[in-house]
């Protein structure tokens, strides 16, 4: 008899122990999947960006699994990937909605993506109630730089992966007073307009901006700061304010579609000269197929700053990815990608790899897996060419630099080339 009782508390403790372990893994890795969950929008105004992102995902998920997915040494097994989405419906709402069905109902192991920075903070509390593993790919620097998510290990479970809006802001204001001041203004201050999305994007654009203009002394005059809200699509009463103070620059900041929209209606309706008056550089977000194609003729000489070309190819080995990635993308889904679609490659393989290293699908280990990932870059430009989370914000230095827009007679579209910095560029920038 008590030998039959030691071997039922053998059995007994075998049992809790396996019950323990299955609790580690959620229950999709157990049928042989790790669940991905991808937040972006597939409805509303930013839905064909956001089918940008789904295809680069789906495109990653596949390249991983075709190698037989990523080994889990807590499930003794490779296990596959699998892309879920959540759809944001381009707005707070739905993104709420959206990253609750993803936590809950689908129980995704960890989030990705999205384009909207409002959108994507809308999902945070969500995130932080769920400690789930999160890599935002919009702009604002607001995911890891505020009370609630940061600097704080108890609370980093957020590892952004898109250049900030303070870095984009820096940028705009290097190239403007580098390159643009010494042919419009050489003598006084160069002014400078922004017409700009009211959200945490364009704010922490405009943020960036100031900040820099602060620091490189008194070269730029900003002479407005002209705001327009999510999804508005008619701006013709800012821009006749902005023509009036007779700007050098006009900084159009938004999404592809509001971004074609301002300029067309700053040129076509309210008579804003763009051989007096430069026209950008506009939003990295921009840089997508549909905006060479939507913006026409119109955005000859318009400029854009970014970390990733629809068209263009840096020289040097930090873009030799890119080529490859594009033949890719486009034998798979007969288009080429646009930057939000490369960050949710890019993200995907991040993802993996922080698995692989934890070794787990835990959430704890794979927050704490990211945060010490140290990974050759993907396809984006990261300086030093790795991609790692710095410790206090947990963001990536992405590579910068500035396209021009031509227009091509024989394509019946704009193509760009890069004019800045000077060790990326192609040509220098052409005054109209």
């Amino acid at each position: 008899m008590p030998r039959l009782r030691a071997t039922s508390l053998v059995t007994a403790a075998l049992l809790i122990t396996i019950v323990a372990g299955v609790g580690v893994l959620p229950a999709l890795a157990q049928l042989g999947t790790v669940r991905l969950g991808l937040l972006t929008s597939m409805t509303g105004p930013a839905a064909a960006t956001g089918e940008d992102q789904r295809r680069a995902a789906t495109l990653a998920v596949d390249e991983i699994n075709a190698t037989g997915g990523v080994m889990v040494r807590e499930a003794n097994a490779r296990l596959k990937l699998e892309l879920v989405i959540g759809d944001d419906q381009t707005s707070r709402e739905g993104a709420v909605s959206a990253v609750t069905r993803l936590l809950v109902a689908d129980k995704v192991a960890l989030v990705f993506g999205g384009l909207g920075s409002a959108f994507g903070m809308a999902a945070l509390p969500q995130i932080r109630e769920h400690g789930v593993p999160y890599i935002p790919t919009p702009s604002t620097p607001l995911f890891t730089r505020n009370q609630d998510m940061g600097p704080d290990p108890t609370k980093s479970m957020v590892f952004h992966y898109q250049a900030t809006g303070l870095m984009y802001g820096a940028g705009i204001v290097d190239f403007l007073v580098r390159e643009i001041k010494p042919l419009m203004s050489a003598d006084r201050p160069l002014r400078v307009a922004w017409l700009y999305q009211d959200s945490p994007f364009g704010a922490e654009y405009v943020r960036g901006y100031n900040d820099r203009v602060k620091e490189v002394g008194a070269g730029i005059e900003t002479v407005a700061l002209e705001r327009f809200k999510v999804g508005e699509t008619d701006y013709r009463t800012q821009l006749t304010k902005i023509k009036a103070l007779t700007p050098h620059v006009l900084v159009p900041m938004g999404f592809r579609g509001e971004t074609v929209a301002a300029i067309q209606q700053a040129v076509l309706d309210v008579g804003i000269d763009p051989k007096k008056t430069h026209i950008g550089p506009t939003c990295a977000c921009a840089d997508d197929p549909l905006y060479y194609k939507d913006l026409g003729r119109i955005g000859q000489y318009t400029t854009i700053l970014s970390l990733y070309s629809t068209h263009a190819i840096p020289k040097g080995a930090t873009f030799a990815k890119w080529a490859s990635y594009r033949k890719s993308y486009q034998e798979k889904f007969g288009q080429l990608p646009g930057l939000l679609g490369v960050s949710a490659y890019d993200a995907v393989h991040v993802a993996a790899k922080a698995i692989e290293r934890a070794g787990s699908v835990d959430k704890r280990k794979v927050i704490e897996a990211l945060g010490k990932l140290e990974m050759d870059q993907m396809v984006l430009p990261v300086h030093g060419g790795k991609i790692r989370f710095d410790p206090k914000y947990r963001e990536v230095p992405f590579v910068l630099f500035v396209q021009e827009m031509f227009w091509d007679e024989k394509v019946k579209e704009l193509r760009p080339v890069i004019v800045w910095p000077g060790d990326l560029a192609e040509a220098k920038y052409k005054q109209p």
